[in-house]
């Protein structure tokens, strides 16, 4: 039975900030005895005025008490008692001089007025435009958090997932939710359809309701795209999104057609009668077309220069003797063919002489520096790139202008880029949405150089560009083979390669003089942690010189598991940066130590930091809740929302891995990993590795990955 209860809170025993649980003792009216209230109460805090509903429980440790379910301010009725409330602290920059004016002026309807006609505030003596502004802002939150953040705990959604919905919606919070539950899939970052599918359950919506399989349908699409697919066959979709939504296919086909009514999807079949029926995401359909029809027309623009033309062969040979480098028969070929024609890609294995071919190709082409413009998907390869070449080198966002605030890409077709050259490093990992971006800002006439190893890891985004451009053969392709990086015998090169040709490494033996590459056979996933530990802390340190937190990467191919990135970091961090003595609140609150490598996992254009660069945490302020982390020199100050972008980075996926290089890599290679075991994630593990690469495994997974 449900008690509701007024009165004022006369003390706060207890309130945890990250879930709300909080204690507090009510003064209530017709109550003898002051009554303790538990519940998730936010903005709970002492001398509110109150309405408390809730359950009475019998706790055998506490007594009796009073289980809150949701509570609701009141305000004062007196004058003298609006001050006090319009004076508490609550709105900034009222004081009790300004909360007496705002009362002498409209009395006890002073709360009514600022929440109803918040214009005539302007009225009161003293209040300008802004300070009237933020008193109704501060009530709306006060009032609106309050109401919202009791509503979705009662939904069973957890504290900052509560605080996102309603930053998201605020005012229409519990209206929305209310209404249309699986719009919190859409519209509210980190949740997807299963929390709103629970949120819906919790209200009572039926299984089988048309909201629902629309949106079990569009989840799985969804799914699909951040797996990397661009689109998928009806049949599969329905049969999926059926087993998902637990319901039969016959419900879910016709909510095909519904969302592609509302513009959310689009059906569509090859060019063929036989071609299975595919089903896209809109944006995604929309840039795979305007992908191809702007391709089109740049090869059209594509006027061929003369094959074999001694001239230009002349002025490639002159800017490799200025660079002081000997091209072979490969590279000067791929050079020929970037400055001969208009689009060109160029594709190669590590040690090939890709980046010997991007310098040359600058030296040769004769453009202005102004009008050259060297790019690639991560920050840590455009600067790898710049550093290879000499030249400014940016990420393809940063090429394009990103701005959220503007809308997005800045640079497109009605204000492309005002360059004659522009050359993309690690293509392999420029995804459909982003090369989309890119092909439309191409001026026309411009050379565009496409640098990538096709054999790596696909994108981790939809659509693999560079792969499906060298299989189409519209796009003129110079193939490299020949090995040159890393000297002759490099065991990593000769390991990598020998690997895309379809053989597995042999596992080390024992008193094998020092060498780049080495394959320690361990069976159990715990003897590879072990194994791996011990190389990281050890044996590596002490035999290659190398600083175990600085110099050694980790790569896993997953995040969980006994061996995956998650457990690897946590032990890792354990041995390499332990705590000094007691855990300081800071460490606890923020969850990082002073000296943890951390790795930003996401763009953020406004901090200037991007996915993929690594740094060390160098300050922690527990009462701010800021991280410092060193990146680069540059000390960067995670808020409490940035963190989320922010891991720890003794142990990465292989994934995450793309774009960087390290002196030395361990990887662990187990069939723990089994749906992971592929061979083009194994050779882009590989061809991290600078200076020293140590697989950890079975010879059984290695056979599994190399197919």
């Amino acid at each position: 039975m449900t008690t509701t209860l007024e009165g004022t809170v006369q003390r706060i025993r207890f309130a945890n900030d990250a879930t709300f649980w909080t204690v507090a003792v009510l003064e209530a009216e017709g109550e003898r005895r002051p009554v303790t209230v538990v519940g998730q109460l936010p903005g709970l805090q002492e001398g509110m005025s109150v309405r408390v509903e809730g359950r009475w429980e019998d706790s055998p440790r506490f007594g009796m008490q009073l289980k809150a379910e949701r509570y609701t301010e009141l305000v004062p009725a007196t004058e003298m008692g609006l001050v006090g409330y319009l004076a508490s602290g609550f709105i900034p920059g009222v004081g009790r001089k300004m909360a007496e004016r705002i009362v002498e002026h409209f009395g006890t309807d002073a709360v009514e007025t600022i929440m109803r006609t918040p214009d005539k505030l302007r009225e009161v003596k003293g209040l300008g435009v802004k300070r009237a502004e933020a008193i109704v802002e501060a009530f709306r939150e006060r009032r609106g958090a309050q109401q919202a953040l009791v509503f979705l705990f009662g939904l069973g959604i957890p504290r900052g997932m509560a605080m996102r919905i309603y930053r998201r919606y605020e005012d229409d919070t519990v209206a929305l939710v209310r209404r249309k539950p699986y719009r919190l899939a859409e519209d509210v970052h980190g949740i997807g359809f299963l929390k709103a599918d629970q949120v819906a359950q919790a209200m009572n919506i039926p299984r089988d309701h048309p909201g629902r399989v629309r949106a079990g349908v569009y989840h799985r699409l969804r799914l699909a795209r951040d797996d990397g697919h661009c689109f998928l066959p009806r049949e599969v979709l329905i049969a999926d999104a059926a087993e998902l939504l637990g319901l039969s296919r016959e419900l879910v086909g016709p909510a095909i057609g519904d969302l592609a009514a509302d513009g959310k999807l689009v059906s569509d079949r090859g060019p063929t009668p036989a071609d299975d029926e595919a089903v896209y995401l809109r944006p995604l359909y929309d840039a795979e077309r305007d992908t191809a029809r702007r391709l089109a027309e740049l090869l059209g623009d594509d006027a061929p220069g003369e094959a074999g033309d001694p001239a230009l062969a002349q002025r490639i040979a002159d800017a490799a003797a200025s660079l002081g480098v000997t091209l072979a028969l490969g590279q000067a070929r791929a050079v020929e063919l970037a400055l001969a024609r208009g689009t060109v890609i160029v594709t190669g294995g590590p040690g090939t002489g890709k980046t010997t071919i991007i310098r040359t190709l600058l030296e040769a082409s004769g453009a202005a520096e102004s009008r050259v413009a060297l790019a690639a998907p991560t920050g840590r390869a455009a600067k790898r790139m710049a550093e290879a070449t000499d030249r400014k080198a940016q990420t393809i966002h940063r090429l394009l202008e990103y701005s959220p605030n503007e809308g997005g890409f800045q640079r497109d077709q009605l204000k492309p880029l005002e360059v004659d050259l522009v050359i993309i490093d690690e293509a392999s990992m420029v995804d459909l949405p982003l090369f989309h971006a890119l092909i439309r800002a191409i001026p026309g006439g411009a050379h565009l150089v496409l640098v990538g190893d096709q054999d790596q890891l696909p994108p981790v985004g939809p659509g693999a560009p560079l792969t499906d451009l060298i299989r189409s053969g519209r796009i003129p392709v110079a193939r490299l083979t020949e090995i040159f990086r890393q000297g002759p015998g490099s065991a990593i090169v000769d390991s990598a390669h020998a690997l895309n040709r379809g053989e597995a490494p042999r596992p080390t033996p024992s008193g094998t003089p020092l060498q780049d590459f080495y394959f320690i056979r361990r069976e159990a996933p715990e003897q590879i942690r072990e194994a791996i530990e011990h190389l990281v802390t050890d044996r590596i340190p002490d035999r290659f010189g190398l600083d175990p937190v600085r110099d050694i990467q980790v790569l896993s191919p997953m995040r969980g598991g006994p061996i995956g990135v998650e457990r690897l970091n946590e032990e890792l961090q354990a041995l390499l940066n332990p705590p000094r003595g007691v855990v300081s609140e800071a460490e606890r609150r923020l969850g990082f130590r002073l000296g943890d490598k951390v790795m930003q996992v996401k763009n953020d254009y406004d901090a200037g930091v991007f996915n993929g660069d690594l740094g060390f945490v160098c300050s922690l302020d527990a009462s701010k809740g800021l991280v410092g982390v060193n990146l680069d020199g540059r000390e960067i100050l995670y808020t409490r929302e940035m963190r989320d972008n922010l891991v720890l980075a003794y142990a990465v996926t292989v994934h995450k891995s793309q774009g960087s290089e390290y002196p030395a890599v361990v990887i662990p290679v187990s069939t723990q990993h089994f749906k992971m075991l592929r061979r083009n994630l194994l050779y882009t593990g590989i061809t991290r590795g600078k200076r020293l690469v140590v697989l950890v495994g079975t010879e059984r997974a290695l056979r599994i990955a190399v197919g």
